[in-house]
């Protein structure tokens, strides 16, 4: 093998493929099998089944659809080509550099290699909402208030780019038309990264992230704010964390306790770059209670019991919110929020027990 392909295949391999699912948005459960963790898709980008019928390896990649009339078999690349419909495979290996470069790969250094320059992060061509007083449609039928879009500092792009360095030296653009805007800041209040939510329902991605810069499994999102805070409530994706602030808003008795959020129903650990990390960090500041509001499915709550039993480790009180079942916190009214908040078990040693027997009820 020559040296360019076996430096591919390393970056590859360096590619965690669940972080990429989330990455992309791409729906999926953990599930066991086996031959291990298996990530089970909801849709196959070979024939487009939406039956959760692919099931990919957690550490490998490799995987299968089981839909009768595909049977497809995946490898990392093969599946990560096949999402990306008809690129070329120039463009596929960049899309993967950039996702390694992300996750902190850092090629073996030759005489001939340059290193790449992100440049600064700024916000392809959009305006701050609201607009002259208004709200975008799309924003306002999810529940989120042209005082939260002001909150949470929303920006709508209509048309716009983010242009970067790439691994290879090449001026490349990342366009954000149509996209809702999400500032990701670290806990220093420094714009670390930010999310582009497609609001057509056409587009192949429904989320972008500004290529190279921090990714989602190093922040706690809005925890900029939660610096000092006695209390938090953590969601999972940026729209539960304006719903549970939205919710929280309302109550007086509640106004205190601060919506964080973790990008995915696991937290990240390992380093001081880590999600843990960073929570950590908000305990030294003064963090006691948090409560972990994720989806109301039997395997969210699992994950969720899960977290829990790390944030306890490190001298938390924590406690899981149970939502209806299947529902996120952006998929039910404020007064559901609230009182699944209030009626939220502590993890202590009886209900772990329960949740780890999956009994979450």
């Amino acid at each position: 093998m020559s040296d360019k392909n076996s430096e591919l295949g390393e970056i590859i391999d360096s590619v965690n493929i669940e972080y990429w699912l989330n990455r992309e948005g791409i729906e999926y459960k953990i599930a066991r099998g086996k031959r291990g963790i298996q990530l089970n898709v909801r849709e196959c980008p070979a024939c487009g089944n939406d039956k959760w019928k692919v099931y990919l390896n957690q550490d490998t990649g490799l995987g299968n659809c089981f839909h009768g009339d595909c049977e497809a078999k995946f490898s990392k690349w093969s599946f990560i080509q096949a999402h990306l419909h008809g690129v070329s495979n120039y463009d596929v290996v960049q899309h993967i550099k950039a996702v390694a470069v992300e996750q902190g790969y850092q090629p073996k250094i030759r005489s001939e290699y340059k290193a790449p320059s992100l440049g600064t992060l700024s916000f392809p061509a959009s305006i701050p909402l609201p607009f002259n007083g208004s709200n975008l449609k799309y924003l306002n039928q999810r529940g989120i208030d042209k005082e939260i879009a002001s909150e949470f500092k929303l920006r709508f792009c209509k048309t716009g780019y983010f242009e970067y360095i790439d691994t290879d030296g090449q001026k490349k653009r990342q366009h954000y038309d149509n996209r809702v805007i999400i500032p990701i800041y670290d806990l220093d209040g420094k714009l670390a990264s930010y999310q582009g939510r497609d609001i057509t329902g056409t587009s192949e991605k429904k989320y972008l992230f500004p290529s190279g810069f921090a990714s989602t499994g190093s922040i706690i999102y809005n925890g900029q704010n939660a610096y000092g805070a006695v209390e938090v409530c953590m969601g999972e994706g940026v729209f539960d964390v304006m719903a549970i602030h939205k919710a929280f808003r309302d109550d007086v008795a509640l106004c205190n306790v601060i919506a964080v959020g973790s990008f995915g129903k696991h937290l990240s650990k390992g380093d001081e770059n880590s999600q843990l990390a960073q929570i950590i960090k908000l305990k030294e500041a003064g963090l006691k209670r948090i409560t972990i509001m994720w989806d109301g499915e039997d395997r969210a709550l699992q994950d969720a019991a899960n977290a829990a039993l790390d944030l306890r480790s490190i001298g938390l009180i924590v406690r899981i919110a149970v939502l209806p079942k299947d529902k996120d916190p952006n998929e039910v009214e404020p007064d559901v929020v609230r009182q699944a908040f209030l009626d939220a078990k502590e993890i202590n040693s009886s209900m772990e027990v329960k949740f780890k027997l999956g009994i979450f009820r």
